[in-house]
């Protein structure tokens, strides 16, 4: 029989949601957190993820470079996947592999252990971490009245396979034991993923392959003069405050938008700048990362001081250049 929510992990979900009310004044584009709207990127992902889950499947990699969101996406998609059957949001854990952990199984145990917001206990084992862990995952599912809880695993990369099998001796447990389907979803950046997906090509770990790397999805930022139009538009119509507040673009710059101006009329140079600085970057596309880092400065400080009327390929630059993703100078506009 499954236990009742515990009042340990009630004080947990308590706290995060404090957490995220923290925030509300912060104006969407400084908010670090989360992008200022949904991407065209998040929105695939979000519907890949949702096909998944509603198709049982037991999980699934993401794969992307670095900063192009893949990280904020996790906590703007989490709360969204439904059941397509019942229309009902299924309850989601997140686990993040730090740079700074000992890659062995016990870690991992006691990272996911610490998610369950119990206090770290001296002598515990794994495996008595591990039945706190079941009984979190168990407590969650009940909440929400399903037999499905959701497990982003993000910067998969800094784990070894030894450690993702953790993941699969609690979906065995969790099916077998208590008919709850645990669907884990890797995140991971594409180019320091490698030895992970070398080495469970082999057939020692078949068994992981078919687990959670079958399916694939690659995680992209802007990527067309199409994709970037629909992003600025974005700042052009939605607003903060949400009901009754002036647009993004209208906030930072209320006498232009008054006379028409809209950011998406920049589509062009936009996109003309990043051209110039995509091919030395090496980019394939515009992590969104880097895009709301352009935007928040130019929209906040080179538009708002220089004019609209001033502005040009060089304000655009620096303006990228301001959200770090320049390394290269040789490309500098003068």
């Amino acid at each position: 029989m499954i236990r009742n929510f515990r009042n340990g992990h009630q004080n947990t979900l308590e706290k995060m949601m404090k957490m995220q009310a923290f925030n509300t004044n912060i104006h969407p584009i400084w908010d670090t957190m989360r992008f200022p709207f949904e991407t065209p990127a998040v929105s695939k992902l979000k519907n890949e993820i949702c096909l998944w889950a509603n198709s049982g499947i037991t999980g699934g990699i993401v794969l992307g470079e670095g900063r192009t969101g893949k990280s904020t996406s996790i906590g703007m998609i989490k709360d969204a996947i439904k059941l397509k059957n019942a229309n009902q949001i299924l309850p989601s854990i997140t686990y993040r592999a730090k740079k700074r952990d000992i890659r062995t199984i016990a870690q991992c145990y006691r990272n996911l252990y610490r998610i369950t917001g119990e206090k770290d206990k001296k002598g515990y084992t794994p495996d008595d971490m591990r039945d706190q862990i079941v009984w979190y995952i168990l407590d969650l599912a009940v909440m929400h009245s399903n037999r499905q809880v959701l497990l982003f695993v993000d910067e998969f990369q800094r784990m070894t396979l030894d450690q993702l099998i953790v993941f699969a001796e609690l979906q065995d447990e969790l099916l077998e034991d208590y008919k709850t389907l645990l669907n884990v979803f890797l995140f991971g950046n594409i180019d320091e993923s490698d030895h992970l997906l070398n080495q469970v090509n082999t057939s020692q770990y078949d068994f992981l392959y078919g687990r959670f790397f079958i399916q694939k999805h690659v995680f992209r930022g802007l990527t067309s003069k199409d994709e970037l139009s629909k992003c600025l538009r974005q700042y052009d119509t939605l607003r903060f405050p949400e009901k009754d507040g002036p647009t993004y673009t209208e906030y930072f710059l209320p006498e232009e938008f008054k006379s028409g101006w809209r950011l998406e009329n920049m589509t062009d140079l936009i996109w003309k700048t990043y051209l110039r600085v995509k091919k030395p970057e090496r980019r394939t596309s515009w992590g969104m990362k880097y895009f709301t880092g352009t935007i928040a400065p130019l929209l906040s400080g080179y538009l708002k001081i220089e004019g609209v009327n001033r502005v040009n390929e060089a304000m655009i630059y620096r303006a990228i250049q301001a959200s770090g993703l320049i390394t290269n100078e040789i490309n500098r506009v003068k």
